[in-house]
């Protein structure tokens, strides 16, 4: 429809009315509601109050970072203070206490498990409640994969390790729901109330499930990159922690609080429990997309956009620049009441100079360094064989030359093996021509990659072929932490793993496009201090030595060796 003057007005009111909505929820101070479990024992979440007259509080949104912690501080006689303090000392109070944190009028959402509370004299005597709160990502800290959920764990697990390869995005949430149905579902286990009928068909009827995990049936055409998951009673959390980075996904979580009427956005579900959990794997980057994501540009060109493919067996990837492009831009940008950024087009871009809402930043850019990786250590079937040939040998020569003394191929296999295994066909080693090339002639050689230690020919090791390049890569980062006083409305306009760009004027005119990475709200009313929301944008791996690269693998590591298990012997 072609607008005329005659819209002017209408249009013009519409804007300030869209203004006076973005305004308002700037002003708007955060509500802050405790829950508590229902003390019938059914599903769903009790308010037991809204917390307007609190202290001070700080609730932090991190990109798949698991356990992140906020604080809420009470005065000491609050009604919700002094119910806090009651729970450890009465007998017929659910223990566990649900916080959710809404900003932006519910649009940015924090919620979270009371991890614990403490009474604190300041020094000026005065007593107040601080209370620690975990968010809702702890969940996956605290469900286990193991080798085969279908099994009962206690009587048999067969694979010795549950492999996925799949989608990440589709990978990651099959494995979150096939745990979730483990857990929920009854197979091998009483309800946790074995008189409560309706508990018995929770393993297809899933709307009194305290979490859920949203995604779409089996896709070919998902753009996400393909991963190789795998777990052997691993903590989720740490299984999908690399794919996750990998495919530049952002992991999201979202309390459902039917009490506000909200609804279900679980595909098949629904209807849900008041405060249901609901997971989501979420490819807000769209550094895989089909149609490319925004990479960078010029303020006076505008983006460039870069199409992301796999050379070499999927272990180097290739951007191919779309310099250009006649597509329109993307349609939901014109359609009126859609607020949000597309990663193909991200139209939010911050400036760093004199009049910006940027608090801090750093512009970083280093050099990749090695050229090869190297990874494995073992390979499980050339060792078998390897056994094989020496019995076989060593039975043939005891048969003939021994008086048919065939014991000697066992004896011989015995003494030899101990110093084969993990010698033959048991590593990989990859060279990345273009790299090499685009260095120059003085160039960093090699480096070892963790990942496929107990078998260097399988899938798990191209995926660490592939995390090692990724870890050796050349970065750059514009990392800035900014203000809510702009125009840009973190919840609203962007989210956790959304692109912004950014330009550095100082620098040059180049614009530096990043995901999303904390967005850290806080206030306190005692020292005067309005709710602040910071946003950081990027991250700064690029200042990392390899060193501190190395310390990041620790975790990993001991995951590793500790699921190795008998194979340390050898």
């Amino acid at each position: 429809m072609t607008t005329t003057l005659a819209d002017i007005p209408r249009l013009r009111a519409q804007c300030d009315q869209t203004r006076e909505i973005h305004r308002a929820m700037k002003r708007a101070d955060p509500l802050v509601r405790l829950w508590a479990n229902n003390p019938t024992g059914e599903a769903g979440l009790v308010l037991r109050g809204t917390a307007r007259d609190n202290i001070a509080g700080k609730f932090p949104f991190k990109k798949n970072s698991f356990g992140t912690a906020g604080t809420l501080k009470l005065r000491l006689d609050h009604y919700l203070a002094r119910w806090l303090v009651s729970i450890p000392n009465d007998p017929e109070a659910k223990k566990n206490v649900v916080i959710t944190v809404d900003f932006m009028g519910g649009k940015l959402r924090w919620s979270g498990l009371l991890k614990n509370w403490k009474v604190v004299r300041d020094g000026r005597g005065i007593r107040y409640l601080e209370v620690t709160f975990i968010d809702d990502l702890q969940f996956l800290q605290f469900m286990l994969g193991p080798p085969n959920p279908v099994l009962p764990i206690w009587l048999f697990q067969f694979p010795r390790v549950l492999p996925i390869f799949a989608p990440s995005k589709w990978a990651i949430s099959i494995l979150i729901l096939i745990n979730l149905i483990r857990l929920n579902g009854n197979l091998y286990t009483m309800p946790d109330d074995p008189f409560a009928m309706d508990s018995y068909d929770d393993l297809i009827d899933w709307s009194d499930w305290q979490v859920l995990i949203k995604c779409n049936p089996f896709d070919l055409d998902d753009s996400s990159v393909w991963t190789m998951l795998a777990t052997r009673m691993t903590r989720v959390d740490e299984a999908i922690a690399d794919a996750l980075e990998d495919a530049q996904q952002v992991i999201t979580y979202r309390r459902c609080l039917t009490v506000d009427g909200e609804v279900s956005d679980v595909p098949g579900v629904p209807v849900v429990a008041n405060g249901a959990l609901i997971l989501a794997v979420e490819d807000k980057s769209g550094y895989w997309s089909a149609d490319g994501t925004g990479t960078g540009g010029g303020v006076a060109g505008g983006f460039n956009r870069t199409v992301q493919g796999f050379l070499s067996g999927f272990v180097e990837d290739t951007q191919v620049l779309v310099v250009d492009d006649q597509t329109i831009q993307p349609e939901e940008y014109y359609t009126p009441g859609w607020v949000g950024t597309k990663p193909s087009h991200p139209w939010v871009v911050v400036r760093d100079s004199e009049w910006t809402s940027i608090q801090s930043s750093q512009l970083v850019w280093s050099p990749a360094t090695a050229v090869g990786v190297i990874v494995g250590g073992d390979n499980p079937l050339a060792d078998s064989l390897a056994r094989l040939a020496i019995e076989s040998t060593a039975a043939l020569i005891g048969y003939f030359l021994l008086a048919g003394f065939s014991g000697l191929g066992a004896i011989a296999a015995d003494i030899a093996m101990p110093f084969l295994i993990g010698t033959i066909f048991a590593w990989l080693q990859w060279e990345n021509g273009s790299r090499g090339h685009q260095l120059g002639w003085v160039h960093l050689y090699e480096v070892f990659h963790q990942g496929a230690e107990n078998n260097a020919w399988s899938l798990s090791a191209i995926a660490a072929l592939r995390a090692g390049f990724l870890a050796t890569r050349s970065e750059t980062a514009h990392q800035f932490s900014m203000g809510f006083g702009g125009p840009f409305l973190p919840g609203v306009h962007f989210g956790i793993g959304d692109r912004i760009g950014s330009v550095d004027g100082y620098v040059s005119d180049a614009i530096f496009v990043d995901q999303v990475e904390e967005i850290s709200a806080d206030w306190d009313w005692e020292a005067g201090k309005a709710l602040d929301i910071r946003v950081t944008v990027g991250q700064a791996k690029a200042a990392m030595s390899q060193a501190e690269r190395s310390s990041r693998l620790l975790s990993k590591a001991m995951t590793t060796i500790s699921n190795i298990g008998v194979h340390l012997v050898s």
